[in-house]
This record gives structure tokens, C-alpha cells and sequence, in this order.
């Protein structure tokens, strides 16, 4: 009992930083036990914050906007490896299936482009924000693909619009 007591009186010297530390630590499954001296050892105060709910919400627009953006860059960057194996292909001059394998990869990377920018756009109507705000906050512009005709990828659209609206009803 007596080395809990010292153990509590030593959290309680500690700073928040190190106290969020040594509680991430045992929360990883290192001492369930700890954590709990931990936990109760951190102060308890009082704030004035915004609306709990406002909060959530900014928050919740923001991490669909990163969101937004991770996938937008992640697919741009799939995108563009695509188009530069096949030119390197045909400049090589590699066998006609096999470049137009390469090419048929960069157009689905296209489709899923304008599968993210409409459900984008979608989840924008749903919620009451600027899609243009999305975009801003990703550094992109609305994506055009190369060449007429390339459709946006409905099972992309659908997963993404999904996973979109689910981070943001959380």
C-alpha cells in the first residue's frame, strides 16, 4: 500500500506531457493497473470551451478535409506512376497488351479521381459545406481527367461517400 501511495504522489509531480506519456504507454497493454494510477493522478479543472458540439463538429469537418486530401494526393500520385510506367513502356517499346494494361490502370485511376470529387461533392450538399473549402485546405483543384469518356468509379464512390459520411456522423 505504501509504494502505491509513493507511486500516486510521484504522478502527481509529474507534467501533463509526461503524465500523457506514461499513461500511452501503459494504455498499449503494458500495465493496465498503471494506467489507472495514472489516469487518477491527472488533476481535474474546470473550463470554459466552446459548444461540446460545435467543437465536434469543426473538428469532424476537419478530419473529413485531410481525409479528403490524403486519398486525393494518394490517387494523384497512383495516377501519375501509371501514366509514366506506360509511356516507359511504349517508349521501350514493350508489347501492345502490356501497354495498354498500364493505360487501362491509369484511366481506373482517373475514374477514382472523379469518384472521389463527386463524393466529395456529395458529402459537401449532405453537410452543409463548400466542397471549393475541401479543396482549398488540400492544395487541389477539381479533377479533370486526360482524355474524354473516363466515368468515375461507382464502387469508389460509393466506399469513399460511405467512409466519409461515417467520420462524420462520429
Amino acid at each position: 500500500m505504501q509504494h502505491h501511495d509513493r507511486l500516486t504522489r510521484a504522478y502527481r509531480g509529474l507534467t501533463a506531457d509526461q503524465l500523457a506519456a506514461l499513461a500511452f504507454h501503459y494504455l498499449t497493454g503494458a500495465n493496465a493497473l498503471e494506467f489507472e494510477r495514472v489516469a487518477a493522478a491527472v488533476p481535474l479543472k474546470d473550463y470554459r470551451a466552446p459548444d461540446v458540439a460545435y467543437q465536434a463538429r469543426l473538428d469532424g469537418f476537419t478530419l473529413f478535409a485531410a481525409y479528403w486530401a490524403i486519398e486525393h494526393w494518394r490517387m494523384r500520385t497512383r495516377k501519375a506512376e501509371m501514366l509514366g510506367v506506360a509511356l516507359a513502356a511504349i517508349r521501350r517499346g514493350e508489347e501492345l497488351e502490356k501497354t495498354d494494361d498500364l493505360l487501362y490502370a491509369h484511366e481506373q485511376a482517373e475514374g477514382c479521381l472523379l469518384a472521389l470529387d463527386a463524393a466529395l461533392l456529395a458529402i459537401c450538399a449532405d453537410n452543409g459545406i463548400d466542397p471549393a473549402d475541401v479543396r482549398r485546405m488540400a492544395g487541389a483543384e477539381p479533377f479533370k481527367p486526360m482524355r474524354e469518356g473516363i466515368a468515375p468509379d461507382g464502387e469508389m464512390q460509393a466506399a469513399m461517400q460511405s467512409a466519409f459520411a461515417q467520420l462524420l456522423a462520429a
